[in-house]
């Protein structure tokens, strides 16, 4: 029997989200999540004990410990340090252009996008204006090179951790790395083309002539870069290690949410800048989370998406290859209409009700990486691409959204065809 109460909410939820950047109705994205939250749980749509059964903590626990680490090296001046010290290299625009991309994209495979996209805003438009170029050339630089990075690791942005956790694969820190290190590759590098040969006016009419790129200067507390630097090296040490161990068969209580906490902590203890650092972290992005895990399990238990799955497009767990143009065109299209996170959340209920299990493991990394790329296309796809936005607009630096598309586009659709075609082979 379907709930009319959880549908009406979760359609107007989703409908704000749509059209919450329009004109003069600017609420964020978690604000509104969190209203339908609670509204959820106070039209009884969700009982209050399903509601925090609900909520994944091995999601939180990443996100708080990862935002913190990206949060004191914000503070400390350690990003802005290894952005200008990878410039400090550049003898040309061009090569300015390309260290700022692939350094970019690098980074966000293990820093988390959203986070990395907050903090490498001001920075860009900085660098773009002492090179005498409109900011809007380094800005989608920068959303498009932390939108492709990230899809290599579970731990470059939030839908590849849901899919990582909520899926059930095995390992999901090396299965990630099977199936999208050689599309990652091969999408940045076209991408990375792409942009160049688009930008190419921009480029040649820049210049570097007077660029000082002062990495020391950007440290503003020497202590605490050194410790945030050597606790992000080992928290990524220690991902690698709870795969690693994963692989030979040792299991304990430590995973990807446990050991980005466990970084967390270590920050909080040594450094003496901690209430500082925890004001930093993105609070809006985990209360979106918490928001999202209700929302989603009070619409699943209104029985509407079960009843929808018959218009969803065939997926066949038994033939993961036949399932991936389904997978891939279906991220393609609504991740532009809820944005790549609230899609892939709605899509995991889809996917585990057509009988996808933890063993289909390509089925799992096509969504990730598909949900990731179509972040590329509109800025509505992805919440970097709104948070480099909102962090531009704040700094006199806009762009607008047909100058996001028309380079998406270009971007986009390669990038899913190389996709494809390797996750078919693979």
């Amino acid at each position: 029997m379907l709930n009319y109460f959880s549908i009406g909410i979760f359609a107007i939820v989703y409908l704000l989200i749509i059209f919450r950047n329009f004109r003069r109705f600017r609420l964020p994205v978690w604000t509104i999540m969190m209203a339908g939250a609670v509204s959820m749980i106070f039209f009884n749509a969700i009982p209050l004990n399903a509601a925090y059964s609900a909520v994944n903590l091995d999601v939180i626990f990443f996100l708080l410990g990862m935002f913190t680490v990206v949060a004191a090296m914000d503070i400390s001046g350690l990003l802005e340090f290894l952005t200008l010290r990878m410039l400090v290299f550049a003898r040309s625009p061009q090569r300015a252009f390309a260290i700022i991309f692939f350094g970019m994209s690098a980074l966000s495979a293990f820093l988390v996008n959203d986070t990395l996209a907050l903090m490498a805003t001001p920075i860009m438009i900085g660098v773009a204006k002492q090179m005498r170029m409109r900011p809007s050339v380094l800005l989608i630089t920068l959303a498009m090179g932390v939108t492709v990075g990230s899809t290599l690791m579970p731990i470059g942005n939030p839908q590849n951790l849901l899919v990582a956790i909520s899926s059930g694969i095995p390992n999901p820190l090396f299965n990630f790395l099977h199936f999208l290190l050689l599309p990652t590759v091969l999408c940045l590098a076209t991408t990375y083309a792409i942009l160049r040969t688009y930008y190419r006016k921009e480029l040649k009419g820049s210049s570097l002539e007077g660029f000082q790129a002062a990495p020391k200067r950007a440290v503003k507390d020497a202590k605490l870069a050194k410790l945030s630097g050597w606790v992000a090296v080992l928290v990524v040490t220690g991902f690698f290690a709870v795969g690693a161990a994963e692989l030979f068969g040792v299991s304990g209580n430590f995973n990807l949410g446990t050991v980005a906490l466990a970084a967390a902590v270590v920050l909080f203890v040594v450094s003496e800048k901690r209430r500082e650092i925890l004001g930093k972290v993105d609070w809006g992005i985990i209360m979106f989370f918490i928001s999202l895990f209700i929302v989603m399990e009070a619409f699943w238990r209104s029985n509407a998406l079960q009843e929808l799955l018959v218009y969803v497009p065939a997926l066949n767990p038994s033939d993961q290859n036949a399932s991936l143009g389904p997978i891939l065109i279906t991220s393609l299209l609504f991740s532009q209409l809820l944005s790549n996170v609230p899609f892939v959340a709605v899509y995991i209920k889809v996917l585990q009700a057509a009988g996808f299990t933890g063993v289909s493991v390509k089925a799992w990394v096509a969504l990730a990486g598909a949900s990731t790329l179509a972040g590329g296309l509109t800025l509505l796809g992805a919440a970097s691409n709104v948070i480099v936005l909102e962090q531009a607009e704040s700094r006199g630096a806009e762009f607008s959204f047909v100058e996001f598309a028309k380079i998406g586009l270009i971007v986009t659709i390669p990038n899913f065809l190389i996709l494809f075609a390797l996750l078919w082979i693979l």
